[in-house]
Order: structure tokens, then C-alpha cells, then sequence
């Protein structure tokens, strides 16, 4: 075969698709067509024999190229077998390299190639180009073929499911009570389940259309019609109650429905609908109706909420026996009476209000108000009411629990409320506290590196010593908001309330003068609590020290202990409590100061006799502890403060795993120590490295965690680190766990004026000093760790 390629074919390279088989055991014309069709980017494979070639005829293989040659009668009788097992809608195509010309050809050739059906005969010798013209074209065809094919396999599919779809309709529309049917968007009625055949007993198909309209009761086909063709008309649901002929002969009664069923457009695609048999509900009804006096009669005295019928001007002429059962009045005693006068007189103005236009106007919105007991009390009824020829018609419902509980409701709500208020407070005046500690620690180190450096006896040293102190007092102003942000650091112990309060009654008496009457009423036997005791007796001086400011300084101070089981509250989980209360007897607050009384910084004292501070911090102690503080109070009867405390089962004891005493320690506080002092504040940094210089020890610096690390990097003789905590991108405690991982005994002071520190922090830090410090706190920090340190070096 002469293929030759002309210069200006263009190449039109194919990406997958369907194969060409060649068949040309002759000669080398296999071998050339496969490797045109490759430069060209069309699959193909050589067949080597009659038999591969028929194996490889498969529904995905796109053309056959054969030569003439290899068609004799028992190639053209296989092949032939071979096509005629397509399916329908295959038609392969075949490219027949002829041997000469059409007229050479003898009949039996050229039935043999048009035995092969869809077939393109190529005269040879002839052009490369032809021959791919050729093959393209079929390649085309093929692909058309399939796409046929793809169509009516997904055409058979959707066949299928519609088919299997239909089977589970009608089986289930033929297993339900309900007679089923459908109908065309116009309404035409063209199905009914095996349910309406039996149950009319007409013949299959004589309802189709309007038809059905014919099973209707002569009265009641007008109106079925009507409400049917109104739903045609706007698309809405068709209810409708009629008597339908039963298969008997008898007219039975039977609901109607239909819904429509649209598609994505929103248009009406088919009506489905359902008769269902309610005929005995339709008698029961009836039945029901021509007997509703004496059921109306049983209702009306069965009912539990009152009724009343009265006249226009409100005297009432009839009543049910509820009036008896809830008010517990005598029905006939009631009657003539006026409404009016069991109404409470608070409320008269809302009955009047709601009954003035109720000929007019019904009340149909319950209004609520309160009628008079037998007993003299008050209950609460919702009551609607209407009026029909000079009547009233009224009922009430009991509606007292309902209130109670939504009175609970709004106390629990208001008591949510506050408790966000005091967190949300909490929050900030911990934040605040945090801050002033800072600053009181850069104040108070500078005044105590100037009163240092001062000589004895000077007139400033006195002046230093005072700024000290205030120093001081802010400092303990900050603990106390601590406490109430419930920030501080306490320290938890089995405590025995009945041992610590008396043991308070002579720093009491001294605290309180001698014209406050201290009375004490604590039981012996109250389990052991879980408080910090030091706290603890803090708070209940304060607590006695505002009853005796409420008192003027004279009165009945009442301290009192005992233990309840709480079932839990908004601000307290259920569980055993022991309740301290302190009780005096002074002026009391009014409710608006008793709702505001544990805000920091409120007060009611004058401007300098106090801070605002002591019961926020008894809340703060109360909250931190696991418990709740409470207060009862009424303006000239006094206030009693309840602090709940949690009850422990028992008394753990701290002992040495060993249980041998802890071995003394060299103390090691004099050496001199390379210290790195690290703060992000430049005043606090300065006071620091003062105290530290003041005390002999070489001090390095750092404003960061990262520029810590490059000094500790350039100085590993380091011997201790004081960090603070909060800084900015790397805290204390991420600083101390990687300078313990470079350096595990190197140990870190955290100094913070913020006891809320993250979890784990005892694992990382070796102390903590708390801010403002003083240069001996600093000191027994130091020399704590330095004990610990040397401990560790003992073992």
C-alpha cells in the first residue's frame, strides 16, 4: 500500500476516544497505518489473525481497517455472525483497502464487502490523507453511535425507575383505607386505586373525566363542583365534606382532599387526592349536636375554669360549680350579686376597662385580675368574655400558679442578671487592680531606694516613710478588689467554723466598743468547711464591723452558724453548706442600695469612713470558695449578711511521702548571685534592679521574654531569673519553660500583680512575689528559693 503523507495535511491530534483495529496480515500495510494514525494522535491496534479481530469488535471499538484481501468466504461469514450480534443501535463502521478498481471487481467480492454493512471502500494505491479523511469520518460516526447509545441506556433507565416508581404508587395507594385518585392540571380525573372501585362498585373507568361528579348526592354536587373548580383556579388545597353512593345504593359521607403538585417553575403538574369514609363521625356528630344541651350542661358544671353568665349591668344570673371548687363560694348565695364586688379594688379599674364595649366588642385577649376567695384571699383569672342579647358571657381561668412561677422566674432572672453585673465588674476591677499593683510596685521600691540612700535622721525620711505607707494602703485596697474580681490567691483548709468565730469574740468586742452587744449561737457539731481561714475571720470583721456602723455604734450583734442542704440556685450549686450569718440590729437599706450593696467602691458611709470595699470582697471570698454570700434586709429593721461556705467529708493531712521530717537546709542567702531582672515596665525594672543591686547581686536586664533569652544565651552563669508575667508576646511563664528546657535548675521568681496565673504554673516557676513588693519581701523570696535550691542539691 502506498501511503504517502502530502505536506499540507494538517495534524489533527485526538485525546483518547475510541480505537481502530486493523486487519492486514499482508505485507506491511498494518504497520504503516498504525504508525500514521499515531503521528496523528488516533488509537488503534493490530489484529494478528480472523479470530483476534472478531474478539475485539466490542461495543467500544470505534472502526475496522482491512484490507480486501483478507475477505474470503470464511472471514466474510465470521464477520458477518460477528455484526449481526450488535445491538440495535450499533452500526461498526469498516475502511476496506481495495484491490483495483470497481470494475475489476467480481460480484462475490463485492457482496463479501457489502455483507460487512457500514463500509468505506478505498482503492489503493491512494493518499495518506485520504485514508485519515476516511478514518475520521468514520471515528465521527462512531461517536454519534455512541452517544445514541448513552441516550437510550439512560432512556431504558428512566424507564425503569418510572416503571418501578408506578409499581410502588399503586401499591401503596391500593394498600391504604383511603380511596385514591389523580387528575391533569385541568382537573381531568384519569386514576383511581382498587379502593374507590370497591367501594362505589362501579365499573373501572366509568368516573374518569367529570364523571365523578355523578357519585355525588344530587345536594351536595353544585357545591363539590364549585369548591373544585375554585382550586383548579388558584392551585389551593380542595377539602370539602360530602355524601358520596356507596356500592349499597346508600349515600355515605366521605372528606375530600387534594393537593396540587408543582414543579420547579411552579406550574400544576398533577392533582393527587384522597375520599376518606368519615360517615359514622358525620352520625356521631349529628348525634352530638341534637344532644348538646345536656352535654353542654355537663360541660359547663365539669369545667375547671369559671363561667359565668351575667346581666349587662354585671349582676350574675348563672354560674358553674367551679366558682365553688376554686373560690369556694356557694353558687346560689352568688347569684344576683354584682361581678364587681369580688374583684379586688386594685384591679377594678382593668375589669371596668375590659368590659366597657364587650356587647360590642368581645374580649377575646385574656385580661387579667383578681377575684375575692370565700376566705378572704385574692386568686388570679384570665378572663375572655363576650356579649350576645343583653347578656354576658364570661369564663375565667385560674391562672395563680402561672404567676407565682413566672414571679419566681423574674426574681431567678433578676438574680442572673446581677451575677453577670458583679462578674462583668469583677473583670475590670481585677484587670484595674493588676495595673495599680504595677504601679505601686515602681512607687514603692523607688521610695524605699531613696529612704536607703538617705542619712539617718533626715526631716525626708520621715516623709518617705509616710509615702510608704499609703503605698502600703494601696496595696491592700488592690488585695481587696483581687478578692472581689475573686483573682487573690487563697489558700484552702479544712476549716471548724465553731472553733474560729468564738475564738474572734475578743478582737470582736475590742473592734466593735463596749456599747455593741456581741451574741453568739454556733453548734457544736457543724462539719468541718473549705475557706481560707485567714479570709474568712477578715470577712466576718468586716461584716461586724458595718452592722456597728449601722447601728450607730450600739446595738445587737448576732453571729450565728448552722448547716443546710441547698438545692441549688443561680448563684449556688445543690449541696451541704454551713451558713455564717452576721445579723445586727441598725437603719437597714432599702432595696435600690441592697441591689447595688456588693458593687466595689459603693458606699453609703461618708466621703473617707470607708471604701466601698468590704463586701465585694466577702462576695469575691464567698464565690472564690465554692459558696455564696447572701444579704437580708428592710429599712428600720436591720441587715443580715448569710455567707454559705461548702462542707468537705474530710480532713486530708499533709504528710512527707516518706514520713520522715523534711532535712534542715543550709541557708544560702548570702551568696552573691547573678540575677536576670526582666520586666516590660521601664518604672517597675528600675525599682527591681535597684533592690536587687542594694542587696550585692549582679543584675542583668531585660524589657522581653526574647531579649531575656539573648542575655541568658550570652550569660549562662545566670544563678536566678525574676520575671513578670504579663508581657507582651512571650508571659512569665512561657519565659520560664524555655529557660527551663536550656537550663532545668535554673530557677524563676514570677513577680505579678495578678494572682490569676495559667495551669501549671508550679511546674515552671519556683516562687511568686506578689506586687507591690518590699525590698525584705524581695529578700525571703530569694532566699526561700535559695533554700529550695540548696535542698535539691542535698538529694
Amino acid at each position: 500500500m502506498n501511503l504517502a503523507v502530502s505536506s499540507g495535511l494538517q495534524q489533527d491530534v485526538h485525546t483518547g476516544g475510541p480505537e481502530i483495529a486493523i486487519y492486514a496480515p499482508h505485507g506491511r500495510d498494518a504497520q504503516v497505518a498504525a504508525r500514521l494514525f499515531a503521528e496523528q494522535g488516533i488509537g488503534s491496534f493490530i489484529a494478528r489473525d480472523l479470530d483476534s479481530l472478531l474478539s475485539s469488535m466490542t461495543t467500544d471499538l470505534g472502526a475496522v481497517l482491512l484490507t480486501e484481501e483478507t475477505l474470503n468466504s470464511h472471514n466474510t461469514e465470521s464477520l458477518h455472525d460477528a455484526l449481526a450480534g450488535q445491538p440495535a443501535w450499533s452500526d461498526l463502521p469498516f475502511i476496506v483497502l481495495a484491490i483495483g478498481s470497481e470494475r475489476s471487481r467480481s460480484d462475490t467480492a463485492r457482496k463479501r464487502i457489502d455483507a460487512l454493512g457500514n463500509v468505506v471502500l478505498l482503492t489503493r494505491p491512494m493518499h495518506a490523507e485520504e485514508l485519515l479523511r476516511a478514518v475520521k469520518s468514520a471515528l465521527k460516526a462512531r461517536r454519534r453511535q455512541f452517544e445514541a447509545r448513552d441516550r437510550m441506556e439512560e432512556l431504558l433507565m428512566r424507564e425503569k425507575q418510572l416503571r418501578e416508581s408506578e409499581a410502588k404508587f399503586h401499591t401503596i395507594a391500593n394498600s391504604v383505607d383511603q380511596m385514591i385518585w389523580s387528575t391533569l392540571p385541568d382537573g381531568f380525573h384519569d386514576y383511581y386505586n382498587d379502593r374507590w372501585y370497591e367501594y362505589t362498585g362501579v365499573p373501572e373507568g366509568s368516573t374518569d373525566g367529570e364523571a365523578w361528579n355523578g357519585m355525588f348526592h344530587p345536594e351536595d354536587q353544585d357545591r363539590a363542583w364549585s369548591v373544585w373548580r375554585h382550586s383548579l383556579a388558584t392551585g389551593e388545597p380542595y377539602e370539602i365534606e360530602y355524601r358520596l353512593r356507596h356500592r349499597s345504593g346508600d349515600y355515605r359521607w366521605v372528606l375530600g382532599r387534594a393537593k396540587a403538585v408543582r414543579d420547579d417553575t411552579g406550574k400544576i403538574t398533577r392533582w393527587y387526592g384522597s375520599c376518606t369514609d368519615i360517615h359514622d363521625d358525620i352520625m356521631a356528630r349529628e348525634a352530638a349536636v341534637h344532644d348538646l344541651t345536656r352535654q353542654r350542661d355537663q360541660a359547663w358544671n365539669l369545667s375547671l375554669d369559671l363561667m359565668a353568665v351575667t346581666s349587662r349591668s354585671g349582676s350574675m344570673e348563672l354560674l358553674n360549680q367551679s366558682w365553688g371548687t376554686l373560690l369556694g363560694w356557694d353558687v346560689e348565695d352568688l347569684r344576683g350579686r354584682r361581678f364587681a364586688r369580688l374583684v379586688h379594688p386594685d384591679d377594678l379599674p382593668t375589669a371596668k376597662s375590659a368590659f366597657r364595649n364587650v356587647m360590642s366588642t368581645p374580649v377575646s385577649n385574656p385580661v387579667e385580675f383578681r377575684l375575692r376567695h370565700s376566705d378572704g384571699s385574692y386568686r388570679w383569672f384570665a378572663w375572655t368574655a363576650s356579649g350576645h342579647e343583653d347578656r354576658i358571657f364570661a369564663t375565667g381561668r385560674d391562672v395563680t400558679e402561672r404567676r407565682e412561677k413566672d414571679a419566681a422566674l423574674a426574681t431567678a432572672q433578676e438574680a442572673l442578671r446581677q451575677s453577670q453585673k458583679l462578674d462583668m465588674i469583677g473583670q475590670l476591677t481585677g484587670g484595674v487592680a493588676h495595673d495599680f499593683n504595677n504601679l505601686l510596685a515602681a512607687i514603692r521600691s523607688s521610695l524605699e531606694l531613696a529612704r536607703r540612700r538617705l542619712s539617718a535622721g533626715s526631716d525626708v525620711a520621715r516623709y518617705l516613710n509616710n509615702a510608704i505607707a499609703a503605698a502600703d494602703r494601696g496595696a491592700g485596697l488592690t488585695q481587696r478588689m483581687l478578692a472581689f474580681a475573686r483573682k487573690q490567691e487563697l489558700h484552702f483548709d479544712a476549716v471548724e467554723v465553731q472553733r474560729l468565730i468564738p475564738d474572734l469574740k475578743d478582737l470582736l468586742q475590742r473592734s466593735l466598743g463596749p456599747r455593741v452587744d456581741l451574741v453568739f449561737d454556733i453548734p457544736d457539731d457543724l462539719p468541718n468547711v473549705l475557706v481560707d481561714a485567714n479570709q474568712l475571720e477578715m470577712a466576718i470583721l468586716n461584716l461586724s464591723v458595718n452592722g456597728r456602723d449601722a447601728m450607730d455604734g450600739a446595738g445587737r450583734l448576732s453571729l450565728s452558724a448552722r448547716q443546710v442542704f441547698d438545692p441549688g440556685s443561680s448563684d449556688l450549686t445543690a449541696g451541704n453548706y454551713v451558713i455564717v450569718s452576721v445579723a445586727d440590729t441598725g437603719c437597714g437599706m432599702d432595696p435600690e442600695t441592697l441591689e447595688r450593696a456588693f458593687e466595689p467602691f459603693f458606699t453609703t458611709k461618708g466621703v473617707g469612713k470607708g471604701t466601698g470595699l468590704g463586701l465585694s470582697m466577702v462576695h469575691g471570698l464567698a464565690a472564690q470558695s465554692g459558696g455564696a454570700f447572701r444579704m437580708e434586709s428592710e429599712l428600720g429593721r436591720g441587715t443580715t449578711a448569710h455567707l454559705y461556705l461548702p462542707v468537705i467529708e474530710s480532713v486530708p493531712s499533709a504528710k512527707l511521702e516518706n514520713g520522715e521530717p523534711a532535712p534542715t537546709v543550709e541557708r544560702k542567702t548570702d551568696r552573691k548571685l547573678t540575677i536576670l531582672a526582666v520586666d516590660d515596665d521601664l518604672l517597675v525594672s528600675m525599682g527591681t534592679v535597684g533592690m536587687l543591686e542594694d542587696m550585692g547581686h549582679e543584675v542583668l536586664e531585660a524589657s522581653s521574654g526574647a531579649q531575656a533569652l539573648d542575655v541568658f544565651a550570652r550569660r549562662p552563669d545566670i544563678d536566678m531569673v525574676i520575671t513578670d508575667q504579663a508581657m507582651p508576646k512571650m508571659t512569665g511563664v512561657e519565659l520560664a519553660r524555655a529557660l527551663r528546657q536550656l537550663k532545668p535548675d535554673l530557677p524563676v521568681i514570677l513577680a505579678t500583680g495578678y494572682a490569676d496565673l495559667p495551669e501549671g504554673v508550679s511546674g515552671e516557676v519556683a516562687a511568686k512575689l506578689d506586687k507591690p513588693f518590699s525590698e525584705a519581701n524581695l529578700r525571703a523570696v530569694i532566699a526561700s528559693v535559695s533554700e529550695t535550691v540548696a535542698a535539691d542539691d542535698l538529694t
